[in-house]
C-alpha cells in the first residue's frame, strides 16, 4: 500500500480554473468554422469537463490522495455592513416652484440626482463585487467538500486502478449528471 499524497486545496482550485479555461478554449476552437447551436456547445464542454473531472478523481484516488484546505474563509473579508447604505433614507414631498426659481431648483435637483445616481451606481458595484466574491466562496465550498467527501475513500482506492476508476465513474455521473439534464431538459 503507498503513503497518501496529501494536496492543497488551493491546487486543486487553480487545477479547476486550468480545466475551465482550456475548456472554454477547446470549445471556441472546435466551434471556429461550424455553426453548432448553444445546446450542442454546452453537450461538449460539459463533456470535456466531464471527462476532465472523472480523470482527476481516479487519478487522485488510485494515488491515496487526501485534499488539505488551505485557503481559508473567504466570507470572513466582506463586511456586510457597509451595504446598508439606505437605512436612514426618506424621500420629500415635491412642491411648485414659478418660473426662474423652478429653473434654479431644476438645475440643482438635476446636479443633486446625478450625484445619488453616481453613488447610487458606485454602491451598485460594490454590492455586485461582493456578490461575485460571496458566489466564489459559495462555490470554493461546495467544490471543497464535494473532493473531500470523494477522497474519504482515497485509502480504500490507493493502488488500486479498478476500484479508483469505479468509484471516480460513480462520483462524475453523481456530480455531473444533473448537469446534462438541465441542458436536456433546455433544449
Amino acid at each position: 500500500m503507498k503513503k497518501r499524497t496529501i494536496i492543497n486545496s488551493k491546487i486543486c482550485f487553480f487545477i479547476s480554473l486550468i480545466v475551465i479555461i482550456v475548456t472554454v478554449l477547446s470549445v471556441w476552437f472546435y466551434g471556429i468554422g461550424k455553426h453548432r447551436t448553444v445546446i450542442e456547445n454546452s453537450f461538449f464542454s460539459t463533456s470535456i469537463l466531464s471527462i476532465s473531472f472523472f480523470l482527476f478523481l481516479s487519478i487522485g484516488l488510485y494515488n491515496g490522495v487526501k485534499l488539505k484546505d488551505n485557503l481559508g474563509k473567504i466570507t470572513d473579508t466582506i463586511n456586510f455592513e457597509k451595504l446598508n447604505f439606505l437605512k436612514n433614507f426618506t424621500p420629500s414631498e415635491p412642491f411648485d416652484l414659478d418660473e426662474i426659481e423652478g429653473v434654479l431648483f431644476s438645475i440643482v435637483l438635476w446636479l443633486l440626482a446625478s450625484i445619488f445616481f453616481g453613488y447610487i451606481l458606485f454602491v451598485f458595484s460594490a454590492v455586485i463585487w461582493v456578490t461575485i466574491l460571496t458566489f466564489g466562496a459559495m462555490l470554493y465550498w461546495v467544490f471543497y467538500r464535494a473532493l473531500r467527501l470523494v477522497f474519504k475513500n482515497a485509502a480504500e482506492c490507493n493502488g488500486n486502478l479498478m476500484k479508483s476508476v469505479m468509484y471516480g465513474l460513480g462520483y462524475t455521473l453523481v456530480y455531473n449528471f444533473w448537469i446534462y439534464l438541465v441542458i436536456a431538459a433546455v433544449s
